[in-house]
């Protein structure tokens, strides 16, 4: 039975007023939230640079080993680097009201993605007209947020007596509504995704504060892991009193190397490309002090990215 025009009218003006908030509080969070979170599993490149189908990624660091897996293929590019800093960062704000009794775990976990993909595209700071077809950016961004759903990260080491390690999954549950083909459309029901309570806790456990402005600003994905591993290595001189520390090539490439650099082509190739990210880096973060020689990158103690005001939220 069709509703009456009244009814209609109704349902369009409630449409409009969710719409309408969702993107004020969109603009909100661009504008007014420049500090930005992010994680200690973000610090190496945990998600390939470029397009890939294979499922698995092995990262071999000092410690241990570092995989990631995705059913239906790995998360790749900047938007995965864009969505998870708008999740952490919704998360730790999200942690701040749990702790003041605003909102129980069940509300903490829950991350909203907005009534239609703009909104969602204006919260990740994905700025200009997003384009449609099987090629644009709108597909590659739905891909990439269901590809994160997927997603889970095994933390693991073994010294040959004692072994030990960690499954963590990204998501527990997610529901979307995106259409990339009308990126306007609109729907009641709300998009969102329910973090794990396991992840939810390695947040805010030790959030970065991170500058998203700056994030936003580096297009390139390795640009945008330079810039948060500087910010992790600048607060790491600072509570260490530290005035600067060589990280030498093979370090550099325990964190970034996204294949295995056998051949001396290899080692000068991965160099030029750190070379390049770093070069980004320091055409937006000025005085970021960081530079890259023959022996290795050094970074020197210098004011952060972050300017120095309370946090949101603070925690413990």
């Amino acid at each position: 039975m069709a509703l009456p025009p009244e009814k209609i009218a109704q349902l369009q003006a409630a449409q409009k007023t969710a719409q309408d908030r969702e993107v004020n509080q969109a603009k909100e969070l661009i504008n007014a939230q420049d500090i930005g979170y992010t994680s200690k599993l973000f610090v190496q490149a945990l998600f390939p640079y470029r397009k890939t189908d294979e499922e698995k990624r092995v990262i071999e660091t000092a410690q241990g080993r570092i995989v990631v897996y995705a059913d239906g293929g790995l998360p790749y590019g900047k938007y995965p680097r864009l969505i998870m800093a708008y999740i952490v960062t919704r998360a730790v704000e999200n942690a701040g009201k749990l702790k003041a009794g605003k909102i129980d775990l069940e509300q903490a976990v829950r991350i909203p993605l907005g009534h239609s993909m703009n909104h969602f595209l204006q919260a990740i700071g994905v700025t200009g007209r997003g384009t449609g077809g099987a090629t644009g950016n709108l597909a590659n961004i739905r891909e990439q947020l269901l590809r994160l759903a997927d997603a889970r990260v095994t933390v693991k080491e073994d010294d040959g007596v004692r072994a030990r390690g960690k499954h963590t999954q990204i998501m527990d549950e997610w529901d979307l509504w995106f259409d990339a083909r009308d990126p306007n459309q609109g729907s009641f029901i709300e998009s969102y995704i329910k973090l794990t309570p396991q992840f939810f806790q390695h947040i805010v456990e030790a959030p970065i504060p991170i500058d998203l402005a700056v994030l936003r600003q580096l297009t390139k994905p390795r640009s945008m892991d330079i810039y948060i591993w500087l910010t992790v290595k600048q607060f790491w001189l600072s509570k260490n009193n530290r005035d600067s520390y060589l990280f030498t090539w093979d370090m550099m490439a325990q964190s970034f190397a996204t294949k295995e650099l056998v051949s001396g082509q290899d080692w000068v190739n991965f160099r030029n490309e750190i070379k390049k990210a770093i070069h980004d880096v320091q055409a937006i973060w000025r005085n970021c002090g960081i530079k890259a020689d023959l022996d290795g990158v050094t970074v020197t103690k210098t004011s952060p990215s972050v300017e120095k005001k309370p946090p949101r939220p603070q925690l413990d």
